[in-house]
């Protein structure tokens, strides 16, 4: 008896074998095989915007906004900590600016933001000029960016240096005491009746230069005598019309492309860069009738804008009409 009964573990010895051979084979792969292998896949996606959103509590002096290397792309545009200021005397930055704010323009009136060329809080970053005076906080905008300067001429930001003088809010010329070049993530360009906005104290266009650093239109490598900033607001008539007449479906329609351009600027845009690289006279031969009709638009707009001025055109265009008529008959 007492030596057939310890000869009888084999059923002791089986089953601590096989439990402890299937739970850790089984167990231990199946998870890390399935979970770790998806979290880490998503896990840079659902990341990724705090570092780029990280620069949001820096100050605009352009310390530490560089920390996230991300592609940098040519734009027309003021940066995200750019600030305006509100018609409620808010200061606002070009990042929480929205269609209908009213912000400081020219002259000391609040226009409505009726459009943006440029709406982008994407991940790249661009490049932009910081323009400092004695009272101005640092203006940020793309070197191409259009700016007054003192006699009221709207240059880009590339041709500023330190020394010259430029428009204040209140008209007045400062001179620019620091020109930095910092890095940002997010473009803006809010689009104002009158084309202008008034920037970190400085008077700036809400327009930018296609071509260089020269602030006039050239056609055929000639320049005219017609600046980008006048151009833009001629050429942006459509558009202010439209929203002038249905504001609700104006802002329906705004939509961007994957560069935060605004439709209402991509395709003309892309037409216009066209244009001024064929010869002199094909180039202004069309320039001039898309121009004409542009004009006629912009008079239509100034007409339903003041009534008065409408009024007023139409009589001169009834006494013109009949004076023509009174000739014709002499």
């Amino acid at each position: 008896a007492p030596t057939k009964a310890p000869t009888i573990t084999n059923p002791p010895t089986e089953p601590p074998t096989n439990p402890p051979t299937a739970a850790p084979t089984e167990a231990p792969t199946a998870n890390p095989t399935t979970a770790p292998t998806k979290a880490p896949t998503l896990a840079p996606i659902v990341t990724l915007p705090p570092p780029t959103s990280a620069p949001v509590t820096i100050s605009p002096a352009g310390a530490g906004v560089t920390n996230a290397p991300t592609e940098v792309v040519p734009v027309f545009c003021f940066s995200a900590y750019t600030t305006v200021e509100m018609e409620d005397g808010r200061s606002a930055q070009m990042k929480n600016l929205r269609l209908g704010d009213r912000v400081l323009a020219a002259n000391g009136k609040y226009e409505t933001i009726y459009s943006f060329g440029h709406f982008d809080t994407s991940v790249v970053k661009a490049e932009f000029l910081q323009i400092q005076t004695s009272t101005s906080s640092g203006l940020e905008l793309t070197p191409n960016h259009l700016i007054f300067t003192e006699g009221n001429q709207a240059v880009p930001a590339s041709s500023i240096s330190v020394g010259d003088r430029v428009t204040m809010a209140s008209g007045e010329a400062e001179t620019v005491i620091s020109i930095t070049t910092v890095k940002r993530t997010g473009i803006f360009a809010p689009f104002t009746p009158s084309g202008t906005v008034v920037t970190n104290g400085i008077k700036s266009s809400s327009f930018a230069t296609i071509q260089g650093s020269s602030p006039y239109v050239s056609l055929g490598g000639f320049e005219i005598p017609l600046t980008y900033h006048q151009l833009g607001v001629i050429f942006e008539s459509p558009h202010r019309l439209f929203c002038l007449l249905s504001f609700e479906q104006c802002a329906h329609y705004e939509s961007y492309n994957i560069e935060g351009m605004s439709q209402w600027v991509e395709k003309p845009m892309v037409g216009f860069r066209w244009l001024v690289e064929q010869n002199i006279i094909v180039s202004s031969m069309m320039f001039f009738l898309s121009f004409t009709f542009l004009c006629m638009l912009n008079l239509i707009e100034m007409s339903v804008v003041n009534p008065v001025f409408g009024f007023s055109l139409m009589m001169m265009a009834f006494i013109a009409s009949r004076c023509h008529f009174a000739i014709k008959k002499v």
